[in-house]
Protein backbone atom coordinates (compact mmCIF):
# COMPACT_ATOMS: atom_id res chain seq x y z
CA UNK A 1 0.00 0.00 0.00
CA UNK A 2 1.40 3.36 -1.05
CA UNK A 3 0.38 6.59 0.96
CA UNK A 4 0.92 10.28 -0.64
CA UNK A 5 2.31 12.34 2.23
CA UNK A 6 2.28 16.22 2.07
CA UNK A 7 5.79 16.38 2.56
CA UNK A 8 8.92 14.93 1.60
CA UNK A 9 9.82 11.91 4.94
CA UNK A 10 13.11 12.98 6.58
CA UNK A 11 16.04 9.99 6.11
CA UNK A 12 15.48 8.54 9.58
CA UNK A 13 11.63 8.84 9.24
CA UNK A 14 12.43 6.64 5.93
CA UNK A 15 14.34 4.21 7.27
CA UNK A 16 12.24 3.63 10.27
CA UNK A 17 9.25 3.07 8.17
CA UNK A 18 10.88 0.89 5.88
CA UNK A 19 12.35 -1.06 9.05
CA UNK A 20 8.88 -1.06 10.25
CA UNK A 21 8.00 -2.77 6.77
CA UNK A 22 10.34 -5.48 7.20
CA UNK A 23 9.22 -6.33 10.60
CA UNK A 24 5.42 -6.33 10.08
CA UNK A 25 5.90 -8.52 6.71
CA UNK A 26 5.54 -11.80 9.13
CA UNK A 27 1.91 -10.29 10.49
CA UNK A 28 -1.39 -10.71 9.25
CA UNK A 29 -2.30 -7.41 11.10
CA UNK A 30 -5.78 -8.18 11.63
CA UNK A 31 -4.74 -10.68 14.35
CA UNK A 32 -2.93 -7.97 15.89
CA UNK A 33 -6.28 -6.39 16.66
CA UNK A 34 -7.34 -2.85 15.63
CA UNK A 35 -5.03 -0.34 13.90
CA UNK A 36 -5.29 2.03 16.22
CA UNK A 37 -4.56 0.49 19.23
CA UNK A 38 -1.43 -1.05 17.53
CA UNK A 39 -0.32 2.13 16.74
CA UNK A 40 -0.74 3.51 20.01
CA UNK A 41 1.00 0.40 21.95
CA UNK A 42 3.42 1.22 19.49
CA UNK A 43 3.79 4.95 20.58
CA UNK A 44 3.52 4.36 24.14
CA UNK A 45 6.99 2.06 23.90
CA UNK A 46 8.45 6.10 22.49
CA UNK A 47 10.15 7.51 25.63
CA UNK A 48 9.75 11.01 25.60
CA UNK A 49 13.31 13.11 24.61
CA UNK A 50 12.45 16.64 24.12
CA UNK A 51 11.86 17.39 27.98
CA UNK A 52 13.50 19.49 30.33
CA UNK A 53 14.95 16.52 32.33
CA UNK A 54 16.56 15.00 29.22
CA UNK A 55 19.55 16.43 29.83
CA UNK A 56 20.30 15.30 32.93
CA UNK A 57 18.45 11.83 32.74
CA UNK A 58 17.75 11.10 29.48
CA UNK A 59 14.56 10.08 27.58
CA UNK A 60 11.67 9.59 30.28
CA UNK A 61 8.11 7.39 30.07
CA UNK A 62 5.12 8.66 31.56
CA UNK A 63 3.01 6.80 33.71
CA UNK A 64 0.28 5.87 31.00
CA UNK A 65 2.82 5.34 28.11
CA UNK A 66 4.87 2.45 31.12
CA UNK A 67 1.69 1.36 31.56
CA UNK A 68 0.74 0.36 28.36
CA UNK A 69 4.50 -0.41 27.30
CA UNK A 70 5.12 -2.83 30.02
CA UNK A 71 1.39 -4.20 29.73
CA UNK A 72 0.91 -3.92 33.67
CA UNK A 73 -1.34 -1.41 36.42
CA UNK A 74 -0.37 1.55 37.82
CA UNK A 75 -0.81 -0.82 40.83
CA UNK A 76 2.14 -2.57 39.80
CA UNK A 77 4.36 0.02 38.71
CA UNK A 78 3.82 1.49 42.37
CA UNK A 79 4.86 -2.13 43.91
CA UNK A 80 7.84 -1.78 41.78
CA UNK A 81 8.61 1.74 42.45
CA UNK A 82 8.17 1.23 46.41
CA UNK A 83 10.46 -2.11 45.90
CA UNK A 84 13.38 -0.05 43.95
CA UNK A 85 13.14 -1.74 41.00
CA UNK A 86 11.92 0.87 38.77
CA UNK A 87 13.52 4.60 39.60
CA UNK A 88 10.56 7.05 39.32
CA UNK A 89 10.73 10.88 39.29
CA UNK A 90 7.97 13.44 39.87
CA UNK A 91 8.18 16.37 38.27
CA UNK A 92 7.78 20.13 40.10
CA UNK A 93 4.40 19.88 38.87
CA UNK A 94 3.78 16.44 40.53
CA UNK A 95 4.41 14.43 36.83
CA UNK A 96 5.64 11.03 37.44
CA UNK A 97 8.26 10.08 34.59
CA UNK A 98 10.67 6.68 34.23
CA UNK A 99 13.82 7.02 32.84
CA UNK A 100 14.44 4.94 29.99
CA UNK A 101 17.50 3.90 30.41
CA UNK A 102 16.30 1.83 33.21
CA UNK A 103 14.59 -0.65 30.61
CA UNK A 104 16.39 -2.29 27.46
CA UNK A 105 14.37 -2.63 24.59
CA UNK A 106 12.14 -5.50 25.49
CA UNK A 107 10.99 -3.88 28.68
CA UNK A 108 13.55 -5.56 30.83
CA UNK A 109 14.69 -3.99 34.04
CA UNK A 110 18.17 -2.87 35.03
CA UNK A 111 19.98 -5.45 36.16
CA UNK A 112 21.31 -4.65 39.80
CA UNK A 113 19.01 -1.55 39.92
CA UNK A 114 17.22 -2.20 43.23
CA UNK A 115 20.90 -3.38 44.92
CA UNK A 116 22.25 0.19 43.74
CA UNK A 117 19.65 2.25 44.55
CA UNK A 118 19.32 0.99 48.03
CA UNK A 119 23.06 2.03 48.40
CA UNK A 120 22.99 5.34 46.95
CA UNK A 121 19.35 5.45 49.70
CA UNK A 122 22.25 5.13 52.27
CA UNK A 123 23.39 8.23 51.61
CA UNK A 124 20.60 10.83 49.53
CA UNK A 125 17.11 9.86 49.52
CA UNK A 126 16.53 11.96 46.01
CA UNK A 127 15.24 10.08 43.06
CA UNK A 128 16.31 12.70 40.90
CA UNK A 129 20.20 12.85 42.37
CA UNK A 130 20.09 8.90 41.86
CA UNK A 131 18.89 8.76 38.46
CA UNK A 132 21.31 11.75 37.49
CA UNK A 133 24.34 9.15 39.38
CA UNK A 134 23.05 6.86 37.26
CA UNK A 135 22.99 8.28 33.68
CA UNK A 136 25.88 11.05 33.89
CA UNK A 137 28.96 9.60 31.93
CA UNK A 138 32.67 9.52 33.21
CA UNK A 139 35.50 10.22 31.68
CA UNK A 140 35.97 7.31 29.80
CA UNK A 141 31.95 8.11 28.30
CA UNK A 142 30.13 5.37 30.26
CA UNK A 143 27.20 5.78 32.48
CA UNK A 144 26.59 3.46 35.91
CA UNK A 145 23.74 2.23 34.31
CA UNK A 146 25.70 1.23 31.20
CA UNK A 147 28.24 -0.65 33.48
CA UNK A 148 25.27 -2.42 34.98
CA UNK A 149 24.19 -3.38 31.78
CA UNK A 150 27.32 -5.09 31.40
CA UNK A 151 27.61 -6.77 34.08
CA UNK A 152 29.98 -4.62 35.76
CA UNK A 153 27.65 -5.04 39.45
CA UNK A 154 30.73 -4.32 41.83
CA UNK A 155 32.38 -2.15 40.24
CA UNK A 156 28.81 -0.07 40.57
CA UNK A 157 28.17 -0.96 44.17
CA UNK A 158 31.91 -0.05 45.27
CA UNK A 159 31.52 3.74 43.30
CA UNK A 160 27.70 3.90 44.97
CA UNK A 161 29.18 3.24 48.23
CA UNK A 162 31.98 5.75 48.03
CA UNK A 163 29.62 8.29 46.65
CA UNK A 164 26.93 8.11 49.32
CA UNK A 165 29.33 8.13 51.91
CA UNK A 166 30.40 11.09 50.42
CA UNK A 167 27.26 12.81 50.33
CA UNK A 168 26.32 12.09 53.63
CA UNK A 169 29.50 13.90 54.92
CA UNK A 170 27.89 16.96 52.86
Amino acid sequence: MTVVLERELSDAERELFDYLEQQLAVFDLADLGPIDVLADRMIAALPDTGAVWGPIVGPVYTSQGLQRWLGISRQAINQHVQGRRILRLTTTDGVSVFPSFQFDSNGGRLPHLSDVLDVLATGVDDPWTWASWLNAPDKAGLTNAARLRNGDWELVRESASEDAAAWCRQ
